[in-house]
């Protein structure tokens, strides 16, 4: 079981049970301090990572991202408390949004094993360009029932001694389409600089290249 499959059971089977739990543990007139500041970081997370900055790796944001889905579970149970015209249609539309989630969920312990392979990072290139450090991570997804296998690079410009990223590049791939050997244990990702742009660059070795520039 890997950890996006973990965190998505986690996130629409555990977690709106969690947040009933918590909701009938807690005072919401007296918790709407709490609620409002954490709302404000989450909402700080959710334009960073719009702006393409988000934290080193992949875990750290999906785990985020998951833990929004446990303040709108647990936000939506206290609302239940609550007398508010607004706040009773804020309740209902909620709840109508965590059952479908959490139905999703039970359909998705056997569909999301599959699926969660394509979040799951089978390669890592790290690589420096004029003092600037840089990480592309390759994330592949084929199955037996697909012609072709698509492999995704996305490039992350580093910051030394902070704990951010900044996403610079998307690239998508296609084993069929490509001359690329993608199974080439010496594939490469590099980058570097041409009439003052920034050139990614995938090779193999069986002489083949593909470049991107850097926008």
């Amino acid at each position: 079981m890997n950890p996006t499959y973990s965190i998505y059971l986690l996130t629409f089977l555990g977690f709106p049970i969690l947040g009933l739990v918590i909701s009938k543990n807690i005072d919401f007139d007296r918790s709407k301090k709490y609620l409002k500041w954490i709302l404000f970081i989450l909402a700080i997370h959710n334009v960073l990572f719009f702006l393409h900055f988000s934290i080193k790796g992949d875990y750290s944001d999906y785990f985020i991202f998951s833990l929004e889905y446990l303040y709108f579970s647990l936000l939506v149970s206290l609302l239940y408390k609550s007398t508010n015209v607004f706040f009773k249609i804020f309740r209902r539309v909620g709840t109508t949004i965590l059952v479908i989630g959490f139905l999703q969920g039970l359909l998705g312990i056997v569909m999301f094993m599959i699926i969660s392979q394509d979040y799951e990072t089978d390669k890592i290139y790290n690589f420096d360009l004029n003092d600037k450090a840089f990480q592309t991570r390759r994330y592949s997804f084929g199955f037996v029932t697909l012609d072709d296998t698509r492999y995704t690079f996305e490039t992350y410009r580093r910051y030394k001694f902070l704990p951010f990223e900044k996403l610079i590049n998307k690239t998508d791939l296609f084993d069929l389409k490509s001359e690329l050997d993608f199974r080439d244990t010496n594939f490469n990702v590099n980058m570097k600089d041409s009439s003052s742009k920034q050139i990614l660059e995938f090779s193999s070795t069986n002489g083949m290249k593909y470049t991107k520039t850097i926008e």
